[in-house]
């Protein structure tokens, strides 16, 4: 476990990031900074997170351990409910335990919408997350709910139809949790509003920390207020960052641009969507998320947001093109180990 140098107890954000590392390390098992400062940029950037991964990679604990901390443990600001009965095939009517589990669901998910969107929550923020979710609420809790937040409202959820739109309150994240190690469902309505995040086997702890761990109290009106997913605030911030590193973006465009050579269908949105998360990863008074050196920060920041918003939309392409995987490999290797590891991936051979 790396706990951020000198992080500043006044900085919300970063400690956020070296609380829950702390609650995490008590649960006995350990994690970068990164993958919780990934998961921090990730909730500030979509409306939607996605974590996939084998059982082993701890996936519910790095989410219930951030929640707990930001909310303080706050039942109503944290809900976790069961993405799927997999209990259920082991009886004789499946249909009916699924359909009741996700009447549950929705209910519990409508009820969260409704406490965020009152008037006295607007500065709080609110998690719900699903655990271990099938294809189906893939599907339906995820896909079809992105569809209608391009939009910022909703018309519907599994199992419940409304009169006329409601208003997604964007101090709210929905959170889902995949047992797969091949995650390939990347249409673009998904992706417009979810940002998936790999996760890997952790490293048990093989002493539990001695020390008392002491949260700290938050505003979580600074991390909602630090929070930016409109491009323009975005390219406005990351230039005030990033007037010292005339090409700090260059790495992103050039990977931007190979892609889009290679690419036979209409361009997308990818790029606003690297750049929102660009921004969201310095808080908000300037700290670094990754990392306090700003070079640095951006680098980690480059290597996450190409990996995430750029190379997994078009997993599929580059897989089957050899020459695109030598032109990324040549814009990645040196300097982007996360982007460069994803591509080998992609081709094994």
């Amino acid at each position: 476990m790396k706990i951020i140098d000198n992080a500043k107890n006044s900085d919300v954000e970063l400690a956020i990031i070296n609380d829950t590392l702390a609650q995490i390390a008590l649960s006995g098992i350990s994690i970068t900074s990164i993958w919780v400062a990934n998961f921090l940029v990730a909730l500030k950037s979509k409306p939607l997170i996605l974590l996939t991964g084998p059982t082993e990679s701890a996936k519910e604990t790095l989410v219930n351990c951030f929640s707990n901390i930001l909310t303080m443990g706050n039942f109503y600001q944290y809900q976790t409910m069961m993405g799927h009965p997999w209990w259920a095939s082991h009886t004789s009517d499946v249909v009916t335990y699924t359909r009741t589990q996700s009447r549950f669901n929705t209910l519990k998910l409508e009820s969260i919408i409704e406490e965020a969107s009152l008037p006295q929550n607007r500065g709080r923020y609110f998690i719900a997350e699903l655990i271990k979710i099938s294809p189906g609420e893939l599907e339906e809790y995820f896909s079809e709910t992105a569809f209608q937040l391009q939009h910022k409202e909703l018309m519907r959820l599994p199992t419940s139809h409304f009169s006329e739109p409601i208003p997604f309150p964007p101090n709210l994240s929905i959170v889902g949790t995949i047992d797969t190690i091949n995650f390939n469902r990347l249409d673009r309505d998904l992706l417009s509003q979810a940002t998936i995040l790999d996760c890997y086997p952790v490293k048990p702890i093989s002493g539990l920390p001695s020390e008392n761990f002491s949260p700290n109290t938050f505003n979580e009106k600074s991390l909602l207020h630090s929070s930016i997913r409109d491009p323009q605030q975005a390219f406005w911030k990351l230039s005030k960052i990033l007037v010292r590193f005339s090409s700090g973006l260059l790495p992103f465009l050039q990977v931007k641009q190979v892609l889009q050579e290679f690419r036979s269908v209409r361009s997308d949105n990818s790029i606003f969507e690297g750049i929102v998360y660009l921004a969201n990863s310095w808080s908000y008074t300037g700290e670094g998320l990754f990392d306090r050196d700003s070079r640095i920060n951006l680098q980690i920041a480059l290597d996450l947001a190409i990996s995430q918003s750029l190379l997994l939309p078009q997993s599929e392409k580059i897989a089957k093109s050899i020459n695109l995987q030598k032109r990324l490999h040549k814009i990645l290797d040196s300097e982007f180990p996360q982007a460069s590891t994803y591509l080998n991936q992609l081709n094994p051979a």
